[in-house]
């Protein structure tokens, strides 16, 4: 039986890229398949997000089946539930225009005007850029996600004003994946 030793090659933090990291695009947009690859100018930047990152949350049940005497005798998967919680920091129409929708915010004549009615509906693709801590690249694809949720804001001196958006994750059709990671690998090498 072969071994294989823990290394801590394979541990790290994630920083993001520098300049940009989080791109959104409408959904149906070409979906890199590798963590090389230009993306389709379709993505655009979301700007700076808030400092906890990107934060991935699963749930799921199961269905038990019983017998007569109550004993389990049965399971199969049942609901699954991914979202992605993040804080847009930058305040921009690209961002604001994937918290509120396209057609709730203008940036016109000097003025950026957006109109709260609740988070957006729009389908979206995601892509998010990270470093690990040794500078393997780390590329997250989200093809299908929507806003559902918006979180508290806080406007203040001592913190940065952000938009808390928590987006539902949902299973791709197509692809059959909530996500796709293209992570630099420390096993084998690039041919």
């Amino acid at each position: 039986m072969a071994v294989t030793k823990n290394s801590t090659k394979n541990t790290g933090y994630a920083k993001f890229k520098p300049g940009s990291y989080f791109f959104v695009a409408p959904y149906g947009t070409d979906l890199p398949t590798d963590n090389t690859t230009e993306l389709d100018e379709a993505f655009k930047n979301m700007g700076f997000m808030g400092d906890g990152g990107f934060v991935f949350s699963n749930s799921s049940s199961t269905n038990t089946g019983r017998d007569a005497n109550g004993d389990a005798i049965a399971t199969s998967s049942g609901e699954i539930e991914k979202t992605m919680q993040c804080v847009f920091r930058e305040l921009k129409a690209d961002g604001l225009k994937v918290v509120y929708g396209s057609e709730n915010v203008t940036d016109a004549n000097g003025v950026l005007t957006v109109h709260d009615k609740g988070p957006s509906s729009e389908v979206y693709s995601g892509v998010i850029e990270a470093l690990l801590a040794d500078g393997r690249k780390d590329r997250k694809v989200i093809p299908q996600m929507v806003p559902n949720q918006l979180g508290s804001e806080t406007m203040s001196y001592t913190e940065l004003v952000g938009k808390d958006m928590t987006f539902s994750v949902l299973l791709d059709g197509e692809l059959g994946d909530y996500y796709v990671d293209y992570i630099d690998s420390t096993e084998t090498t690039k041919g």
